[in-house]
């Protein structure tokens, strides 16, 4: 079967390589010069399957003010936003009950448990160079924080597969010596040892290369222009800058602009862009900063290992389609960072540091839009939020196989009920 996958992020490329090694004869339609240059390209670089847990927990309603108004707090509303995401906002708080928030995270881990595992039997057969990092992450709290709270919810997710050790001072220092100097400021951490890391552009890049060992094409700089119907329930190409694409099947997976492509046929996909900040900085063979991701959850402020870079992550900040670079922003999170590696200033250039912004694509109820549409052709594999590349290899293995075999894995969630009970029917 001939399958277009549009877009050639860490999703769309996942899916192209799943596709391909299951006989397909794949092409991939993207924008860029290279795949992963938009979202996927300096994200936070977390597989996390740990932070499966959507943003609309229960009492997310009276934080939710305090947050906007707050200005150290990691969400931030764009005026300009609030017109386009009025909508989106009450289907979200409609699913911030626990019912519902429990639903959806026990999905979002089954589909992050089914990446992971997927990932990792693709690097036992494959040679991947990405600044992996398999040594778990930790989130450390301090003496006001909340984490017996946090704790609370591990143990929920433990039920799920989730595992979790919750560590006190000196067990933080064993695992990351580098917190040292500011260890009197926390009272404990959680460490979660299945999680990984690594850079989510490098990712893309090789599994695109293995989908193209297997004979996907990638059609690069071309822009897609629309999604032509040949009736109400099949598509019969799609119009490019490059030319028309003909395929037997379709994947939809274009992030936050799936819903541009998908409003024409009359196909609703409630994905809002959220912009996300990060900072990249040269290390220059400095060897005392972590060895694996950190998240405080005081400062908000997380750092990523890179191989000789560290990562770190910003704010959010509903903005439209607006990614322009916010120098303030990324200055702020270096502040935070310095607080807790003070020893960094002397040994890193920090006027090095790179800037960057990305549009998350975020659904209302966490979950991403994995699955079948109206159309008999048109698959959907979009939505996965701050977890894309988490998701990335388990949402291709649930399209792939739904398009190979029209069946959906036992041991994962049901694509339809995704893309149709969880969003649409609220």
């Amino acid at each position: 079967m001939r399958v277009a996958v549009l877009g050639a992020g860490v999703v769309g490329s996942a899916t192209a390589y799943m596709l391909a090694k299951d006989g397909h004869d794949v092409v991939v339609v993207d924008r860029c010069n290279r795949p992963g240059m938009e979202t996927s390209f300096a994200n936070g670089g977390l597989m996390t399957p740990s932070d499966a847990s959507p943003w609309n927990s229960p009492g997310t309603v009276k934080r939710l003010g305090k947050m906007l108004f707050d200005s150290h707090s990691t969400l931030k509303i764009n005026p300009s936003a609030v017109p386009s995401i009025i909508g989106w906002g009450l289907k979200f708080l409609a699913n911030s009950t626990a019912g519902r928030h429990k639903e959806h995270t026990i999905a979002n881990i089954r589909i992050a448990s089914l990446s992971l595992s997927t990932l990792r039997n693709i690097r036992q057969n494959n040679t991947l160079n990405y600044d992996q990092t398999i040594r778990g992450t930790m989130r450390v709290f301090p003496r006001d924080g909340r984490m017996s709270e946090f704790v609370k919810m591990c143990r929920e997710m433990q039920e799920w597969g989730v595992k979790f050790e919750v560590l006190n001072p000196d067990q933080i220092l064993e695992k990351e010596p580098c917190l040292r100097d500011v260890i009197d400021r926390y009272v404990g951490a959680v460490f979660f040892p299945d999680d990984e890391s690594g850079d989510a552009h490098k990712f893309t890049n090789e599994i695109a290369r293995l989908a193209q060992n297997l004979g996907a094409h990638f059609m690069l700089n071309t822009t897609v222009h629309e999604i032509v119907k040949a009736s109400s329930t099949q598509i019969s190409y799609i119009r490019t800058s490059a030319g028309d694409v003909k395929a037997d099947a379709y994947v939809l997976s274009l992030g936050s602009y799936s819903p541009i492509l998908a409003r024409p046929l009359g196909i609703n996909v409630p994905i809002v862009p959220v912009k996300g900040y990060s900072v990249t900085l040269p290390l220059n063979g400095w060897k005392g900063g972590p060895t694996r991701p950190v998240m405080d959850d005081g400062y908000h402020a997380m750092m990523v290992p890179m191989g000789d870079r560290l990562r770190m992550g910003g704010k959010a900040e509903f903005a439209r389609y607006n990614t322009r670079v916010d120098p303030q922003e990324g200055r702020r999170v270096l502040t935070e960072i310095l607080k807790i590696l003070p020893a960094m200033a002397s040994h890193v250039d920090i006027n090095a540091a790179v800037n960057w912004s990305g549009l998350r694509p975020m659904t209302p109820g966490g979950p991403p839009m994995v699955g079948p549409t109206a159309y008999s052709n048109l698959f959907l594999n979009t939505g996965h939020g701050p977890l894309g590349w988490t998701m990335s290899c388990g949402s291709a293995v649930l399209t792939s196989e739904l398009i190979t075999h029209g069946r959906v894995l036992s041991n994962s969630v049901n694509p339809r009920d995704y893309a149709m009970k969880s969003h649409s029917s609220i």
